[in-house]
């Protein structure tokens, strides 16, 4: 692909909501001649056990990929393997505190409007209808009440986690754009994203663009949009290029497109996981 970007720092597998292997993403890696490799599966948080790791399996999933590591670290044609972990705003704080010591890289991301409505979980990427009547019995049918309810406790996540990568940072307008929940080009939406990107800029963190909506036929853009894209750029922020990928397949999605988008926005470059013992790269 275009400048040899050859990374990705956002992949999934069976340990939690992937379609493949461990092994079948580095097999796809190295197809595709990338020189290093970053898994994020979705750790243990104490709620939704069916879309993320319990404690057993981030055991398990920490252990196979140390010993993937150890066996082929430095050999020609294996990219370099980073252990990370995509841990969700909700999770509690004796948690995130062992994931700090147990992973390489943390990818924060807010999946939920709610950990408890009734009894189920309600991801604002998620379940329409469920969502629907989320926003109608808590914010009184206001949906931009929830988008602003997101965007805070996104950025308060941020801020106070400082994970090393910024996690799909809009995914709430999926939805939007899916069935029509609200706006996602009015100015009212507009004002509340970029509003809430500038607090994130404090975080520190890498804002990834993530072409997972893209794969999954959801989205035409990457999160973000392009317009927060180049709001981050006039900040000074760094980005970085993810698949969030769940399915080999689609291992670099939409990469050649989205680093020409990213060309076009004045960005002059891009982060990767480091081919060393350094986190990140620059990728002119």
């Amino acid at each position: 692909m275009s400048g040899a970007y050859l990374s990705n720092a956002h992949t999934h597998t069976r340990y939690c909501d992937g379609k493949n292997t461990v092994e079948e993403m580095v097999d796809a890696a190295i197809r595709l001649g990338f020189v290093s490799l970053g898994f994020s599966e979705h750790g243990a948080q104490g709620f939704d056990a069916h879309y993320s790791m319990d404690g057993g399996r981030q055991e398990a999933y920490l252990a196979e990929l140390r010993a993937l590591r150890a066996k082929h670290q430095g050999q020609e044609g294996f990219p370099r393997i980073w252990i990370g972990v995509e841990q969700d705003a909700l999770v509690p704080a004796e948690q995130k505190k062992r994931n700090r010591g147990d992973f390489d890289y943390i990818l924060g991301s807010t999946h939920y409007a709610s950990r408890d409505f009734h009894g189920k979980c309600v991801p604002v990427d998620g379940e329409v209808d469920l969502l629907r009547a989320f926003v109608e019995e808590i914010y009184a049918g206001d949906m931009f009440a929830m988008v602003q309810a997101y965007f805070n406790n996104h950025v308060k996540m941020l801020v106070e986690d400082r994970p090393d990568i910024i996690g799909h940072f809009d995914v709430v307008s999926k939805n939007a754009h899916l069935y029509r929940m609200f706006d996602p080009d009015g100015g009212q939406y507009r004002k509340m994203a970029l509003t809430a990107l500038e607090a994130a800029r404090a975080c520190g963190g890498v804002l990834e663009v993530n072409t997972g909506g893209m794969a999954r036929g959801a989205l035409h853009e990457p999160y973000p949009s392009r317009e927060l894209l180049l709001a981050w750029r006039e900040m000074g922020g760094e980005v970085t290029l993810t698949s969030d990928c769940h399915d080999a397949v689609y291992l670099d999605y939409g990469f050649e497109r989205e680093w020409k988008a990213l060309k076009a926005l004045g960005y002059r470059s891009m982060l990767r996981l480091g081919t060393g013992s350094v986190l990140w790269e620059a990728v002119d």
